[in-house]
């Protein structure tokens, strides 16, 4: 249809085309950072021609070169993720489409479409993010698109922005309630939406389940979260917060891996003892992987995970979103022995094994009565030898073990362990690798501990006769007068290990630091009490409202009960809420309440005509004055002039009317 048939009251404002472009250049740039580079530049061309079309329109595009485009953005997004399925793909698609549609905004119609379209890419976004940050951020952009339908709609007079935004935030208001009902009682899926697998081919950060030089050192540099730890009592020590991962059991001289005659599902290793127990809650970040994360060794675990036979905690479905479990873990403990394939396991030296290494060992033995004195000294060894701890060690060659042993003695914490499992392996002592993280920073806001990649940290695990499996940290056993940090602490730009304490540098550092806490305190808030409300939580609120036996009827019963009233009362609201007065019929209210002090009040259904032939009719004395004020009145209040004279010429007119009733002008 050309602009000629397009009637004028519904053809858009060149203010109306800028509004909508910019809310929807909002409501892209936080995709921005999870789409493909060659997306962003298609959109961002887009975005640039309608921007320039409203000082320059000849650069629209028509209708081939509009087709054009399309095909261009549907090939980009294919060639870019190779198809149109998936969460980025299908992402990538939409975007790409509704950006499109800017270059046609030829009817006020168009831009209502788009307005209602960014709704669904808010929607979209959260399977990217889910923060509360972002929520606000995108509450803004629905909230500037509610303004401009109301804006669209028109009747809001001169100050047609202001009060299209007053209206927004106004419904936006009165929806919060239902929102809030929404939000507790609606049943629930057993999983969030986001975690429903829609894109398997992300990936995560996280530890793997595999050792070799530089995988851990890469984690350390790391400053983001791995997870929450929030305890039920007092926290345990600092070092005795090993969170424990995947478990290594097969080494080729240089990488350590799990085995695939080790890795099992069987029941878990019996503890012979179990003493101080601990309860916590974690709240895991997404991994993609299924292994989770307990203080050593989890004894009681949540029914969606399970034990294995190694005492790590894996879950039984792979953690593709944010996962919060309870567990009780026993800080002392004693296991039983392994089963015969796990101790052939733990016993097995790669071939890469050197004389030198053999004559340490011969001398170890040598000279310690039993295996707990051998692994003594192998932690001496380290300690005074001129071990230095850095995450910037030099590089090794074909036999790491070796040559860290003897010549470079640089590294970090997974040269030291896994050089240590060598060594006790070949005196005869079943050893295995332990992959997790050591320590956690105290959130005192929050009152919970927070668990960065870059604790990540690697251990030992020797098997002593009568005490089963004992960890051994060998990176502990380092001189701390030969630990240097300080590299990584300067790449991080996060707060340092507990394992190493750093001073603040000043004021403005603690209040930064502060910050971050108390800003990952409410990001801990939102993940418990908003991504976290699951099924279970709905059925606790039936118990405390004594509806548990109705479950999942209750909850529809509640839910329909709730909205009813809520949405009756939001009605009686808006029926006895008075509108404002103009100023026209403010002058008029005036005028009638000026008669009705001498007893002639306007009926319900009188006009403005009306009124005054029957005041007229039986004040005669009135007439001259009450016909000037309609005269004035009525072409200002029905006719199309405008009214600001009038209201001037109407103020002096009632200023001078003082009607007496008959009994007063008798007196």
């Amino acid at each position: 249809m050309s602009k000629r048939t397009i009637p004028s009251n519904e053809r858009p404002e060149r203010t109306q085309i800028l509004w909508i472009t910019l809310i929807l250049i909002a409501a892209y740039l936080p995709l921005a950072g999870h789409l493909a580079l060659q997306i962003s530049a298609f959109v961002g061309l887009l975005f640039a021609i309608r921007l320039a079309s409203l000082r320059w329109p000849a650069v629209l595009p028509g209708t081939w070169p509009l087709a054009a485009l399309t095909l261009i953005g549907v090939a980009n997004a294919a060639a870019t993720y190779q198809g149109w399925s998936g969460q980025n793909a299908g992402t990538a698609l939409f975007v790409s489409m509704l950006v499109l549609k800017l270059m046609e905004l030829r009817r006020k119609s168009d831009i209502r479409l788009v307005a209602t379209l960014i709704g669904f890419l808010v929607v979209v976004e959260f399977l990217f993010d889910q923060s509360p940050w972002l929520v606000l951020y995108l509450a803004a952009v629905v909230l500037g698109g509610i303004a401009l339908l109301v804006d669209l709609n028109g009747g809001l007079g001169e100050a047609r922005r202001r009060g299209a935004v007053a209206v927004a935030v106004r419904l936006s208001l009165q929806a919060l309630p239902l929102t809030l009902i929404l939000f507790l009682l609606f049943p629930r899926l057993s999983a969030p939406l986001w975690s429903l697998g829609l894109d398997p081919s992300k990936a995560t950060t996280g530890i793997s389940d595999s050792l070799e030089p530089g995988a851990i050192s890469e984690l350390v540099l790391n400053g983001e979260l791995a997870f929450r730890a929030r305890f039920d009592g007092t926290p345990p020590a600092a070092d005795q917060l090993y969170w424990r991962g995947p478990v290594l059991w097969e080494t080729d001289g240089r990488r350590w891996s799990v085995g695939k005659d080790i890795a099992s599902t069987d029941p878990a290793g019996a503890l012979l003892e179990a003493a101080r127990p601990i309860d916590y809650e974690v709240t895991l970040e997404p991994t993609d992987q299924r292994w989770l994360f307990a203080l050593d060794l989890p004894d009681s675990v949540p029914d969606e995970a399970f034990v294995s036979p190694d005492h790590q905690l894996i879950a039984r479905q792979v953690v593709s979103a944010v996962k919060r479990y309870r567990v009780t873990s026993a800080l002392d403990y004693r296991t039983a022995a392994p089963d015969p394939a796990r101790l052939a396991a733990g016993l097995q030296v790669p071939d890469n094994v050197t004389p030198r290494m053999r004559r340490l060992v011969e001398e170890w033995r040598s000279r310690s009565e039993n295996d707990w004195a051998l692994v003594q000294a192998g932690l001496q060894f380290f300690n005074r030898e001129s071990f230095h701890y850095t995450l910037m060690p030099p590089r090794l060659g074909a036999n790491p073990t070796d040559e860290f042993l003897f010549e470079t003695q640089r590294g970090f914490c997974e040269h030291y362990a896994s050089s240590f499992a060598v060594l006790m392996r070949m005196a005869g002592i079943p050893s295995r690798i332990v992959l997790g993280y050591l320590g956690g920073e105290l959130n005192r806001v929050g009152g919970y501990h927070m668990v960065w990649q870059s604790d990540a940290h690697a251990w030992v695990e020797v098997l002593i006769e009568g005490r089963g499996w004992v960890r051994i940290d060998p990176t502990a056993a380092v001189d701390p007068s030969r630990v240097d940090n300080s590299g990584a602490s300067r790449m991080l730009g996060a707060g340092p290990s507990v394992r190493f304490t750093l001073e603040q540098a000043d004021a403005i550092a603690r209040f930064a630091r502060n910050m971050r806490l108390f800003a990952d305190s409410l990001d801990a808030a939102w993940q418990d009490w908003v991504l976290g409300f699951s099924v279970e939580d709905q059925l606790a609120l039936l118990q405390r409202l004594r509806l548990g036996e109705l479950r999942e009827y209750g909850l529809v019963a509640l839910m329909l009960a709730a909205l009813g009233l809520t949405l009756g009362i939001l009605v009686l609201a808006s029926i006895r809420e008075r509108k404002p007065l103009d100023p026209l019929q403010a002058e008029y209210a005036r005028f009638c309440r000026r008669l009705a002090g001498i007893g002639i009040d306007r009926l319900p259904n009188e006009g403005p005509v009306d009124y005054a032939g029957r005041v007229v009719a039986q004040r005669p004395d009135l007439a001259p004055m009450v016909e000037r004020f309609m005269d004035l009145y009525i072409p200002a209040r029905y006719g199309p002039g405008d009214p600001r004279e009038t209201l001037t010429a109407l103020a002096d007119l009632l200023r001078d009317f003082r009607p007496r009733s008959p009994r007063a002008r008798r007196g």
